[in-house]
Parts: C-alpha cells; structure tokens; sequence
C-alpha cells in the first residue's frame, strides 16, 4: 500500500508553496528537535522549559534548541573534563558548525520475574541540515511474551498496547514500529512537520484532547508561534479494522485537529482544541481526505452543518496557571456532545458527553531540588468519545486516542519523582473506577461500541454498569547509563488490586448487591531501558 502522506502532500502542497515562498526570505532560528513524549525522561528538562514564560507547555511533544539540550545533559549528568565514549557521548556523531548527525541504539530488555519480558531494540537517528531541517527516524523490533491483553480491553484481538496489531511467532508476539518526521523551520515564528509519530496536547499525565495512548500514524503538522499566541494545525490519517470481527487493520479513517494555546501574561495559559474525525470510504463511495477540513483557521461545527456531514466533532478547553515559581494547576475540558436542556432535566440523558480534568504538578516539592509531583483527577462520562459508527470514533488502531480507559471512568493519580547524580526514583499511584459493559447492554466503556447499540437513552450516570476498582502502586529505581542515549538500568515492582462488583444477573439492568471479588496482582521487573516513548504498564 503507498505510504499515505504522499495523499496529504498532493493536496496540501499548493498552501505549502505559497507559504514558504511568502517567508523564504526571513531569517530562521536555530535548529530544534521534539523531546520524546515520555514520563521517564528526567524532568529537569521539562523544568527548564516551563521556566520560559514564552513556552507554550500544552503542545507536545516538546521542541527544544539541540545545543541547548545536550547542554543540560552535560550540566546536570556529565564530567566534562573526563567523558566516557560508552557512558557519556552519542554512540555515533557528526557534527559542525551548521550540520550534525547523532546515531544511537535502542536497547530495552525488561524481564517481569513472573510474567515473561519485553524488549525493544533498535536505532534512533537525529540529523539536522543548517538552521533549517532537521530529520530524525526510530527503528524498533517489538519482541514480547506472553501475549498482553489489556485490562478490560473491549476487544479480542492480539495486539501490544501504544503499538498496534501483532504477529505471533511461536509463543512470541512481535512488532516492527517506525517513527520519524522531517522537519522545516520556515522562520523563527513557522515549523512544518511531516512524518509518522504521535503527539500529546495538554499539561497532565493524562491528555483528555489527545495523547500517545495508541499507535503511531502518519501526519502532517504545521505551527506557528507569534507573539504570545502558538496554533498548530494536524492533518492524521488512521487505520481501522474493516469490520469489528476482521483481523486486519485495511480500512482507512482520517481527521483534522487545531490547537491554539495563548500565554496571558506571566502566570496564564488558555488554550482550545477542536478536532474532526471521518472515514475514509462510506455509504456514498471513498471520501478520502475531505479537502473541505483543510482550512487551518475555520471551526469545523459551521463547516459539518453546512455539508450535512454525520462526521464526529469534538472541543475542547484548557488551561494552566502557575502559582508559585515552579508550581502549575492545570486542567481539561472535553465536549463531545451536550444539551443545556437536557443537563438542566437532570434526566441522565445519554448524549450528555463530556470530561474533566484537574491537576497540579511541581519540579521542587517542599523547596527540595529535583523533587517533582503531581496530582491528578480524570473524569470521563459514559458513551464519550464514542461515534454510530466505529469508524468515527475517537480512535487508532483499535486504540482510544486520548485517554486510554476510554470512556465512563474516574481515576486519580498521585506521582513522586526524585533525582540525585544518575539515580532516578519513581513513584506512581493510580487508583481508577471504570463501569464496563454487561451481557449485551451497553454502558457507555467500549468506544468502539456503537452509541445506537442497546443505549438507555435516559438514567445514565457516571460508572454504570459492571464496576472495576483498581489500585496500582509502583516503585522503580532508575541508574542513567548514558544520558546521551536516555539508556537506564531499571529495577522496580508493582502491586494491583483489582475489585470486581457482584452483578444481579436475575435482571436486565445492573443492579449493585453486597460483596466484591477480589485478587492481588504483583510484577517485579529489572533490566535495561531507552526512554524514547511511554510504554505503560508492558513492563
């Protein structure tokens, strides 16, 4: 099958053209990279970049000056008067005054002492050309076992979680992932991205608007940064089972998403989002990219009305305010669907759907330097995110695309990190509810469940049908080998408790009765890492 961003460039090459030659004659600035989404990485940096009022912090992942951050790799990990090749340098580099290639392996071999391993091994390559391009590319080999299902998945498939459909060889199960973007600083104030990655929008652990709970796609992505105002615009293209009983991923879903986060004052940021999501081929033949969503400034709600389109919408608001030098409260608000009226009923209609998100995070607990935490609350009502069709919800790779419980859950996190020299200690409590689906009925958990299948469209609430409580406590320990290649020695352990409440099976409604079923969950896991993406819960 030819790679789909080729489809995108045709289309969008004429706005591209006309863009660059507006702005060919500008001056551009120094060449920066996207820091990989994920938690591991050492939150000095994230620190450093929150400590610039100018940032916009929703938007990842994150961009970062090149020099700038081998700079702080330097500052806070290295002896600079007695660098070791093998633990304080690039595994290959190249670099001069205007070019620069680093070459570096993936090697991640984590064993569960209880429960098989997973590994990830590869190359991850950064070049940049000038102060203009930059490229970088990351090869893996995914190689697990034994199969993982995920918890309370709501489908049946073999497939590794945050990646995407896998082969089973013998008692293994594998996965080639390949990420990467090119990347085009058209002036201090334009980026141009295109590639196959992911991206992650908002301040949290969680991301209610999108995150990299599922697996890569391709994208093309185009910011601009003025003033005190940063918009991005994201053209994705997914892919889908033909049918919810099919074991191939064939089919074809696209969508057009628009961020704008603005820095009010020295304290403030508000930021929105809107995305529209629709699938490739329908009753009337193939859509294809609709080209009536590449507008990069209009609201999609006017443009779906106007077209009559059956097309899934969702908006969303956010926002930061930092309240001490190195402490932020932030939040999310996600609208799918609402009805003033029917809130005002208070009937528990069902398309009342909706999520929220509270959260504060600091880098120095108690004054103490490389103390971080946070806190978080996630609440996601029933049948949110969810479309008639499975091809026009909100996911990838029969994934959800931003929170990875999907829907109709509350969930609280609590996490404590701290380093000293190349020591890193974690710690993550999460502690979440969810109301899953029972028999036939339909209780709003399972996106990919159509919101027209055996829906009450009345007395709907928060955690409805068949309650899971579940508590997992983690403690890990992490020795940086190299902070050049972000390669760890691990050691940790984990305890879930899950509880299960009893269901009236004598009814066709679910109904609570007296008592839980009960079961402890314990992981122990020790062995090497690269920190280039969150790998929740593989290990």
């Amino acid at each position: 099958m030819p790679f789909p961003i080729f489809a995108f460039m045709k289309i969008v090459k004429p706005y591209i053209i006309l863009t660059l030659c507006w702005l060919s004659f500008l001056y551009s600035s120094a060449q920066t990279f996207n820091l990989p989404i994920d938690d591991n990485l050492p939150k000095f940096i994230e620190e450093n970049y929150y400590s610039n009022l100018q940032n916009h912090t929703v938007i990842r992942p994150l961009q970062i000056n090149i020099s700038k951050y081998q700079d702080l790799l330097d500052s806070n990990f290295l002896n600079k008067e007695n660098k070791k090749w093998l633990f304080d340098k690039n595994f290959i580099s190249a670099v001069n005054t205007k070019n620069g290639l680093f070459i570096n392996p993936v090697l991640t071999n984590i064993s569960k002492l209880n429960e098989g391993f997973f590994t990830e091994n590869g190359i991850t390559a950064m070049a940049w050309l000038g102060k203009n391009f930059s490229a970088n590319f990351t090869g893996t080999f995914v190689y697990t076992q034994p199969k993982y299902k995920k918890k309370f998945a709501p489908y049946e498939d073999i497939f590794i979680p945050h990646f995407g459909k896998a082969e089973k060889y013998s008692s293994f199960y594998t996965y080639l992932n390949l990420t990467g973007y090119l990347s085009y600083q058209v002036a201090d104030f334009m980026n141009l991205q295109v590639g196959r990655d992911k991206v992650f929008f908002g301040d949290g652990y969680r991301s209610l608007f999108i995150s990299d709970n599922s697996n890569a796609y391709p994208f093309f992505k185009g910011t601009v940064d003025i003033w005190k105002i940063k918009y991005t615009i994201l053209y994705s293209y997914f892919h889908e089972k033909d049918s919810l009983d099919a074991l191939d991923f064939g089919a074809k879903k696209y969508s057009s998403s628009h961020i704008l986060s603005w820095n009010i004052g020295k304290r403030l940021n508000f930021n929105v989002f809107e995305t529209v999501i629709w699938q490739g081929k329908d009753s009337l033949g193939n859509r294809g990219f609709d080209v009536n969503y590449l507008n990069p400034i209009i609201f999609y709600r006017p443009v779906e009305f106007s077209l009559g389109s059956p097309d899934n919408v969702i908006m969303g608001f956010g926002g930061r305010i930092r309240i001490f030098k190195t402490t932020h409260l932030y939040g999310q608000f996600l609208l799918d669907e609402f009805k003033l009226s029917e809130l005002k009923a208070n009937k528990g209609w069902w398309a009342n759907k909706f999520g929220i998100q509270a959260g504060v995070k600091t880098f120095k607990l108690f004054g103490i330097e490389n103390l971080y935490a946070l806190g978080e609350i996630n609440i996601v009502k029933p049948f949110t995110y969810s479309h008639w069709s499975y091809m026009d919800n909100y996911g990838n790779s029969s994934q959800p695309l931003a929170h990875p419980l999907g829907a109709n859950f509350a969930e609280g996190i609590i996490n404590i990190r701290y380093k000293i020299d190349r020591w890193q200690i974690n710690s993550i409590l999460k502690k979440y509810a969810i109301g899953a689906d029972y028999d036939t009925l339909n209780m709003g958990f399972n996106i990919y469940r159509s919101y027209n299948d055996n829906v009450n469209p009345f007395r709907n609430k928060l955690l409805q049908g068949q309650k899971y409580k579940v508590s997992s406590i983690e403690l890990s320990f992490d020795y940086i080998l190299n902070p050049k290649w972000m390669l760890a020695f691990k050691f940790g352990f984990r305890f879930d408790f899950v509880s299960i409440q009893n269901v009236n099976q004598s009814t066709s409604s679910i109904l609570p009765v007296s008592g839980y079923s009960q079961n402890w969950n314990q992981f122990v896991f020790l062995g090497l890492s690269t920190n280039i993406g969150n790998r929740e819960w593989l290990y």
